[in-house]
């Protein structure tokens, strides 16, 4: 599956980590390098999960029928109520297995606690790990506070696998001042890490920014006792003030964007990450993905957390995401599963920064693909509708930098079992 047409009975050649050929009869012309037949399969490129969390995986399918406010406030992970650094790394264990096994080779995740950056390291997955940190809880010497989880963000790079990056990720403009998102864009620019975001994903976001008021602002006052930090402007005129509106920042969800804001973020150089199941099952709305793509933003797909969307199923946010645009266009031609596999691969990468490396099967890339069975594909079919049809338990290879990895989902479930019940009997 490449970015223009479907190459039948197609062969890609792999070296070093890197893709070297990809096209037809390529081992006829290297008779003295194995083969492997992959039968009646998909190639394709690695999904990329532009906008993951992989720590509250544990607290899927836990509350239902909460909006956005009311979701952050039950899921209450604060100083006073973190879960152990044991179960956080168990919960991110699995989440991370269950992304691999649904065809994710690439994320973009926002870790609270940076226990998400051992499951990434340990599964084999690669991506930018972005340490999320919330200012207004941080006090007054939040300059220092941040400095600090920067240097620590930094020195635990060093001990992870080459494949996995570090970025900051100030959580939201609710959640973290105008002064202290310039801080962030200051020390980001100056070390030349990335930035994640979440921004835009309900309507009372820009009441709390403007005014102060709406149910943001009262779940900051009543769920954790802080005043709202009001700017007088929209979110994204906030971010993009601070300076954190430009290359090299993700932007999660923007949902409820103006025209001149799309516009704003297409000729910043910055990305976004569409997660459309979340935004739905917490109440936000609907992202104008078509407005986006059209205006030239770079685009991918996440699922943000298990918490909120109930599965890391990649294959269902395809779905999910190319239904509910056709729904809410009224077209039946307003996304085609075609772009909808460009959103899932190069629309990931290059909404993370990470478009010259992955997202594509083209030479020189990393060698980061799937391959998906397609025997059950009947002949007629449009074949980017059934790959999309598949499920994770369809994924039968996955190769990440050339080296094949497996996802032992069973056993991370397991794992974080008999630590919940454990904990739960303490």
């Amino acid at each position: 599956m490449t970015e223009t047409d479907p190459v039948e009975n197609g062969e890609v050649r792999v070296g070093n980590g890197r893709i070297l050929e990809v096209g037809q009869g390529i081992s006829g012309l290297h008779p003295d390098i194995p083969v492997r037949d992959l039968g009646r399969a998909a190639l394709l490129p690695g999904f990329v999960n532009a906008h993951s969390h992989l720590e509250p995986t544990f607290r899927r399918n836990c509350a239902d029928g909460l909006n956005l406010w009311q979701w952050l406030g039950w899921l209450g992970f604060r100083r006073d109520a973190t879960p152990s650094p044991e179960l956080l790394r168990a919960s991110a264990g699995l989440g991370a297995a269950e992304c691999l096994r649904s065809g994710i080779t690439c994320l973009g995740e926002c870790s609270f606690s940076g226990a998400a950056s051992e499951a990434m390291a340990s599964t084999g997955l690669r991506g930018v790990l972005y340490r999320e940190v919330f200012g207004q809880s941080m006090g007054d010497d939040y300059r220092e506070r941040i400095s600090a989880a920067i240097d620590e963000l930094l020195r635990g790079a060093e001990a992870l696998p080459e494949r996995i990056s570090v970025g900051l990720s100030p959580h939201s403009v609710y959640t973290s001042g105008p002064d202290m998102l310039r801080f962030c864009a200051e020390s980001c620019a100056k070390l030349g890490i990335p930035v994640a975001m979440h921004l835009a994903e309900t309507r009372s976001e820009s009441d709390y920014t403007v005014s102060g008021t709406g149910p943001l602002a009262d779940m900051r006052r009543e769920s954790f006792g802080y005043e709202p930090m009001v700017s007088g402007v929209r979110p994204l005129r906030v971010v993009e003030r601070a300076g954190l509106l430009r290359p090299g920042t993700i932007l999660a969800h923007c949902v409820h964007l103006t025209d001149d804001e799309i516009d704003a973020v297409a000729s910043s150089g910055a990305g976004v990450a569409h997660c459309p199941r979340s935004n739905a099952y917490l109440g936000a709305g609907v992202a104008r993905l078509g407005d986006m793509r059209r205006a030239g933003v770079p685009v991918g797909l996440g699922t943000d957390s298990a918490a909120s969307c109930l599965t890391l199923d990649f294959f269902e946010e395809m779905r999910f995401a190319l239904g509910l645009r056709r729904a809410t266009a009224e077209d039946a031609g307003a996304l085609l599963a075609k772009d909808v596999l460009k959103l899932a691969t190069a629309g990931g990468a290059d909404a993370l920064g990470l478009g010259d490396c992955v997202g594509r099967l083209a030479p020189g890339m990393r060698a980061d693909m799937i391959a998906v069975d397609m025997s059950a594909m009947l002949p007629g079919q449009d074949v980017h509708l059934a790959v999309i049809s598949r499920t994770p338990a369809d994924v039968t290879l996955r190769l990440i930098d050339g080296i094949e990895v497996e996802p032992d989902v069973e056993a991370a479930h397991t794992e974080l079992r008999e630590l919940m019940e454990y904990q739960g009997r303490e």
